[in-house]
């Protein structure tokens, strides 16, 4: 019996130890977070190098559909891989003719790869804004229109990552990061 009891020890033992160890291991997550009410963070997805986000969009004055492809990248932080669009116009991301291409009815703009650490975007009922990361949809439907969201890619302890996902329960936003939303949001 004494020994049956001991290994049930042992079990629970090396089982919390596996956890603990898992727990303390990083975890790279895509984040969309809220800069205007304190870097609330708004939805977050477990994510890995090379691993696909888009964001597409309607424009507000052409009504053109747009699509920014990123890719994530060591650091972590993005990379943009290419800009996709019905046509050209007021307001809509520039065309290089070196780095612009037909494919289908998009005009696609190389944008070499280009490194960010994450970028702004007003979100607004009219746009029709969707995100995917890997294809997955990222719902925005719970943020007020007119928000301003930064998206960036952020690592954190898987148990931070295992807290939001049970309980919803934020992570501060690196503190970097925090000082760059503040030049920019004033």
């Amino acid at each position: 019996m004494a020994g049956g009891k001991i290994a049930g020890v042992a079990a629970t033992v090396l089982l919390a130890a596996v956890i603990f160890w898992a727990g303390t291991r990083p975890a790279v997550v895509f984040t969309v977070r809220l800069p205007r009410e304190g870097d609330r963070l708004a939805a977050a997805v477990r994510t890995g190098e090379g691993e696909e986000m888009r964001l597409s969009y309607l424009h507000s004055v052409e009504k053109t559909p747009v699509e920014g492809r990123f890719v994530v990248s060591e650091g972590p932080s993005l990379r943009i891989r290419e800009t996709r669009m019905a046509s050209v116009g007021t307001g809509l991301p520039n065309t290089v003719p070196e780095r612009t291409r037909r494919e289908g009815g998009w005009l696609v703009v190389d944008e070499e790869m280009h490194r960010i650490e994450g970028f702004r975007y007003r979100l607004m009922d009219l746009n029709r804004t969707r995100l995917t990361v890997e294809g997955a949809p990222v719902p925005l439907g719970e943020i007020r229109n007119g928000s301003i969201l930064y998206f960036s890619v952020e690592s954190v302890r898987n148990f931070r990552w295992w807290l939001w996902c049970i309980t919803g329960t934020d992570w501060k936003a690196p503190d970097l990061r925090q000082e760059a939303i503040r030049e920019r949001t004033g």
